[in-house]
């Protein structure tokens, strides 16, 4: 499926990726610390330690590829529902945030609920672990087809690729801009340079920022603390109503 986007559904605010991808350093940073070693936004760091955990015979393992086939599952479904939502006339960014949200609350309501998760064959940890894992890969997709030209809010080491190609690039479009006569072309490429570096820059701070804050508040707060990456989706996706997105 090809990366899809409306006239009016881009350009989005910067801060709009920034929180996302706030969000999901927040949200691995919450599964890491209560599910014990489960990566849900970074899937690459579940499927490492699960090969690991497969040599040590370490009954975590069943949990973190539950979590990763739960993330394929959701991005497999999240496209099949952007293209419903279309079809329908609806505008399918508040319709996936909500969706994102859901899981999100979910994933909350389970880690909240009853006794505290005491392993990791607890099946109320796997079942969190599923639900923020369909969180994350839900949220993967709507980068992907509904924000053009927006990194993955929830892969650093691509982005970290990115964004030093970026710099790299700003260096280069600084000095043909410099050598050139100021032309419309010249100043054009230049600012367009320029806004993709910040663009990956901001996900990327976003990333690191969300991941910090989740250690705090989980030490200081514990599970509830989650509550506010649900918030944060909530209010994103009200925002992108009333913002009147098209599909």
């Amino acid at each position: 499926m090809t990366e899809v986007a409306s006239s009016r559904e881009v350009p989005l605010p910067r801060l709009v990726p920034a929180l996302l991808s706030f969000v999901a350093g927040y949200v691995d940073i919450y599964t890491f610390l209560a599910l014990f070693g489960l990566f849900v936004a970074q899937v690459t760091g579940s499927l490492v330690t699960a090969g690991a955990e497969l040599v040590a015979h370490d009954i975590a393992i069943a949990g973190k590829l539950v979590a990763v086939a739960a993330f394929l599952f959701a991005a497999a479904l999240a496209a099949g529902l952007i293209e419903l939502i279309r079809d329908l006339g609806r505008a399918a960014l508040p319709w996936m945030l909500a969706c994102e949200s859901a899981l999100l609350a979910a994933f909350t309501a389970l880690m909240l609920g009853g006794p505290p998760i005491n392993g990791a064959a607890d099946w109320r940890g796997i079942l969190a672990g599923l639900l923020a894992a369909m969180a994350m890969g839900t949220q993967s997709v709507i980068v992907r087809l509904l924000m053009r030209g927006v990194p993955q809010t929830n892969v650093m080491t691509g982005n970290m690729t990115q964004l030093g190609c970026a710099i790299t690039d700003i260096i280069v479009a600084k000095r043909r801009f410099a050598r050139s006569n100021h032309d419309a072309a010249a100043i054009q490429h230049y600012h367009a340079v320029r806004d993709q570096l910040l663009v990956v820059l901001s996900v990327a701070i976003g990333f690191l920022v969300g991941a910090a804050a989740g250690a705090v508040a989980f030490v200081a707060i514990g599970i509830s603390g989650a509550l506010l990456s649900v918030a944060l989706v909530v209010a994103l996706a009200l925002w992108s109503l009333a913002r009147g997105d098209a599909a």
